[in-house]
């Protein structure tokens, strides 16, 4: 099973460690509230009607862009995430569905989005084609698809295989894999140069990316962001991740 990281959860008994690791990085990640508005700001104006978000973790994302959309269906794999995503949010706007990514996805048989957000989700699958064309078969004709991946391929390195990633992906690849399957790129740029540049000091590390900091640096990078932001719009500058809106032919 895939878990609200995208990481495969094993069976039990061990599968009750592993949720205890990634919940433990959700609360991590909450110290980051200026991270997801960086990253909402990228797509949120490229969204509307019905939305449905892939791996939505503990809502740190949807909460910058449901606003501007009438309703969002939150997908994970853990129940405890999706409980506290319904103790925040009215049923009629947001809708916590609990599914496997890696399954059939038979929760989803009747969804049909005029908007799928996947963020941190498609390097998780070792054939990301096929994956793209499932996605397909929930996505309105002329819907958008927002992703983002991990960027830079020569970045690929221990704290990759530690999150489960199977890839990292430059521009042009990324750009031809979405156009083979029927999708026009309409934003495609790279995010967070700054954290490319210490990812580069970190990537033989076997973690997350984010349990590399402690609380307290997270709080302090949380402080710089709207600064490290600016480095988004500096020519040359690749990032640590790339944002797509692609749509759907």
């Amino acid at each position: 099973m895939l878990d609200s990281a995208g990481r495969m959860v094993p069976d039990e008994p061990e599968q009750s460690s592993q949720r205890t690791f990634f919940s433990d990085t959700q609360e991590r990640m909450a110290l980051l509230p200026n991270y997801y508005r960086w990253i909402a700001r990228g797509f949120r104006g490229h969204v509307s009607g019905t939305v449905l978000e892939l791996g939505c973790g503990a809502g740190f994302v949807l909460r910058h862009y449901a606003d501007r959309v009438d309703r969002v269906i939150a997908v994970d794999l853990d129940q405890n995430l999706l409980d506290g995503i319904a103790r925040q949010w009215d049923p009629a706007k947001v809708r916590p569905l609990r599914t496997d990514l890696l399954g059939d996805w038979r929760e989803l048989s009747e969804v049909r989005a005029d908007a799928i957000v996947a963020l941190d989700v498609l390097e998780h699958f070792e054939d990301d084609a096929g994956f793209v064309r499932k996605l397909k078969r929930h996505l309105r004709s002329g819907g958008r698809l927002v992703l983002k991946v991990p960027a830079q391929a020569r970045l690929y390195g221990d704290i990759d295989r530690s999150s489960g990633h199977f890839r990292r992906y430059d521009a042009d690849g990324l750009r031809e894999l979405m156009e083979r399957e029927g999708f026009r790129p309409v934003v495609l740029r790279h995010m967070n140069p700054a954290g490319a540049w210490g990812y580069r000091f970190k990537k033989g590390r076997r973690s997350s990316y984010s349990q590399t900091f402690s609380p307290a640096k997270l709080k302090v990078v949380n402080a710089l962001i709207p600064a490290l932001a600016l480095l988004d719009g500096v020519p040359g500058l690749k990032g640590l991740s790339l944002i797509g809106v692609f749509e759907l032919r």
